[in-house]
């Protein structure tokens, strides 16, 4: 329950992260150090609240498995599957999206209605970003549709006016249309109609943990009665592995800023495009650039090993999970510059808590070992 209202209570929308980054962009209108929260960029319910899932979700990519259960040091073990890519990985220079303000608007369509904010280059902070809200209530449309899924309140199904994997796929269509990199791969789909709309607006308004949603008019809220709309969280994939979205978020290891997370939210109902929420949003790359030699099961264990070789370890440290993504690492000289590379990421369980309670992740650069996060 404290992960949903921590979830709802996420209130400073992308609109407010450009405002406060200078309201440049095109718009119509020791080791505990702390983890980089990207939770407070989103709209009232981002993409987080799917962590536990997609982690899960983007282990799944790799193929050749082999289970390393070891001791490492003294306090230091190692008990997981590695999954080595099956096909060769590259490096690739790219950088933050530009998104052509007209082309958006034009891939949209709905004759310009709503309000859309992109970032067009003039302002280097705003992080490829862009939003699109039809109207007020498309932030709490998002958050219905979040608190349902988080409390199995809205089925597993085709809505009456398109199936699931139509709009999966119409949304594709037209975010292709945006020109990003990457593949856009589909991660959760909640189907809600207007009858789903208000028993979930009910169960929330009786829930004594949201009462301050009622100060922002949740309670009033109104659904047409042929209402039905669909919530549908992606993530991108280069090579067919998942791009950084920080899920486990980031540890700050870094004095420079390392990376924006790629996550992608849109609302799609029978009258059209409700709400898209795109950060960290990369241009199209050549590919092969550079191939990478990935670091194996011996690497791995090195650079775990150099992690916490110097230290005196008073907590048992279990790496429980190893998986791949690709990380957008910014250029030292450059807030828009980037180089996608493979990194590996791992797990741990600090003195037999779960991985969720214990929150420790690192983040190995896949090529050198060097930690990066």
């Amino acid at each position: 329950m404290k992960k949903i209202k921590k979830m709802i209570e996420i209130v400073i929308g992308m609109v407010v992260l450009l405002a406060l980054l200078g309201g440049c962009a095109h718009t119509s209108q020791s080791e505990e150090q702390s983890n980089i929260d990207f939770e407070s960029m989103d709209t009232d319910t981002q993409v987080v609240e799917s962590q536990d899932e997609t982690n899960v979700d983007s282990r799944e990519e790799q193929n050749t498995a082999v289970f390393i259960d070891e001791k490492l040091d003294e306090n230091l073990f190692i008990s997981a599957e590695l999954k080595m890519p099956e096909n060769n990985l590259y490096e690739y220079a790219t950088q933050l999206k530009r998104f052509d303000y007209d082309k958006v608007q034009e891939a949209i369509g709905q004759n310009a209605e709503g309000t859309l904010v992109v970032d067009d280059g003039s302002n280097e902070f705003t992080g490829g970003t862009l939003t699109y809200q039809r109207n007020d209530i498309a932030n709490h449309l998002d958050t219905y549709c979040s608190y349902a899924g988080e409390m199995g309140l809205a089925d597993d199904r085709d809505l009456s006016f398109m199936s699931q994997a139509d709009a999966v796929a119409r949304i594709q269509n037209m975010i292709g249309m945006f020109g990003v990199g990457g593949e856009l791969e589909a991660l959760d789909v909640v189907a809600m109609d207007s009858v789903d709309f208000e028993n979930v607006k009910k169960a929330i308004m009786e829930d004594s943990d949201y009462q301050f949603l009622s100060a922002k008019g949740y309670g009033s809220d109104t659904f047409e009665q042929d209402m039905e709309v669909y919530r549908i969280i992606f993530r991108m994939n280069v090579n067919g592995i998942p791009v950084y979205r920080n899920e486990p978020n980031l540890r700050q290891t870094s004095e420079r800023f390392l990376a924006y997370p790629a996550t992608v939210t849109v609302l799609l109902s029978n009258n059209g495009i409700e709400m898209i929420s795109m950060m960290g949003m990369f241009e199209p790359y050549e590919e092969h650039q550079k191939e990478a030699a990935i670091i194996d099961e011996d690497g791995i264990k090195e650079a775990i090993m150099k992690k916490f070789g110097d230290m005196i370890l008073t907590s048992e440290y279990k790496a429980k999970n190893i998986w791949m993504e690709y990380f957008p690492l910014l250029r030292e000289d450059s807030f828009t510059e980037m180089d996608l590379i493979p990194v590996w990421c791992v797990d741990l369980e600090v003195d037999g808590q779960s991985v969720e309670d214990s929150r420790y992740s690192i983040r190995f650069n896949a090529i050198t070992g060097e930690e990066i996060s």
